[in-house]
C-alpha cells in the first residue's frame, strides 16, 4: 500500500479532488489510506493482539484436526467398517482430494459473500467429519468429502483475514508467522495425541470427541476473528 503523506491535503475548487504532486493520487484516496493507518495505530496494538490470538487458535484447531484425521482415518475405516488396508487408504484420499475444491473455491466465494459467512460455512462442513463418523460412519465418503472442502478452505479464509487487516506486507508477514508457527506446533501433536487417546480408551469415540473439540475451536475462533476484521473495514 502506498504510504500516506503526513501533511494536510489542500482543498480543491468546486469539489474536485486535489492530486498529490508526488503520488498523483486523489486526495480522497490518501484520506482513506491515512484513516486506515490511524485505525491500525490508535488502539491498534490491542486489536492486533486479539486478532492474532483468535486466528492462531483457529489455525491451531484447523491444523490439529487436519493432521489428526489424516493420520488416523484409514485406521478408523479399517476398524469400524472392516475395510482392507488398501481400500481404507484409498477411501481416506477423498479427504485430501476435495481440499482442492475448498482451496480454490473460497477466494472465489469470498468475492460474492461475506468472509464471515464463508468462515461459518466452512466450520459447519468441518463439524460433519467428527459428528458424521460418530453418528453415521457408513456415510464416511460424504463426511470425508465435506471435510476435505472445509480443511482446504479453512486455512485459506484465515490468510484472507490476515491480508485484509494488515496495513502492509511486513505486518501481514509477522502476523502470519505467529499464526502458523504456534498453530503447527499444535498440529504436530495431533497424531500422537489421537493415537494415545485411542489406545487408552480402546475405541474411536473419545478420539473423535477430541477432534470435535479442535474443530469447534476452529469454528468459533475463526468466525469471530473474521467477523471482527470485516467490522473494521
Amino acid at each position: 500500500m502506498a504510504s500516506c503523506p503526513r501533511r494536510e491535503c489542500p482543498a480543491g475548487p468546486r469539489g474536485h479532488p486535489v492530486l498529490d504532486s508526488h503520488s498523483r493520487r486523489p486526495a480522497s484516496f490518501r484520506s482513506r489510506c491515512c484513516a486506515r493507518r490511524r485505525r491500525f495505530t490508535s488502539g491498534g496494538a490491542s486489536g492486533v493482539g486479539w486478532l492474532t490470538a483468535g486466528l492462531t487458535l483457529g489455525f491451531a484447531g484447523q491444523a490439529f484436526s487436519y493432521y489428526g484425521v489424516t493420520a488416523w482415518l484409514p485406521s478408523f475405516l479399517a476398524d469400524e467398517l472392516g475395510m482392507g488396508t488398501a481400500q481404507a487408504g484409498a477411501g481416506s484420499s477423498l479427504f485430501q482430494i476435495f481440499a482442492i475444491v475448498g482451496g480454490l473455491g473460497v477466494p472465489l466465494l469470498a468475492r460474492f459473500a461475506s468472509t464471515t459467512a464463508v468462515a461459518a460455512t466452512l466450520g459447519a462442513l468441518w463439524l460433519t467429519v467428527p459428528l458424521g463418523l460418530l453418528l453415521a460412519p457408513g456415510w464416511w465418503w460424504l463426511w470425508s468429502s465435506l471435510g476435505g472442502v472445509a480443511q482446504g478452505g479453512g486455512i485459506t479464509v484465515i490468510f484472507i483475514a490476515i491480508i485484509k487487516f494488515a496495513r502492509d506486507q511486513a505486518s501481514a508477514g509477522k502476523m502470519s508467522a505467529v499464526v502458523q508457527g504456534v498453530g503447527y506446533c499444535f498440529a504436530a501433536l495431533a497424531p500422537t495425541v489421537i493415537g494415545y487417546v485411542h489406545g487408552i480408551s480402546g475405541s474411536w469415540t473419545v478420539p473423535l470427541l477430541v477432534i470435535l473439540g479442535s474443530v469447534a475451536a476452529f469454528c468459533i475462533c475463526t468466525t469471530l476473528s473474521v467477523r471482527w476484521v470485516a467490522r473494521q473495514r
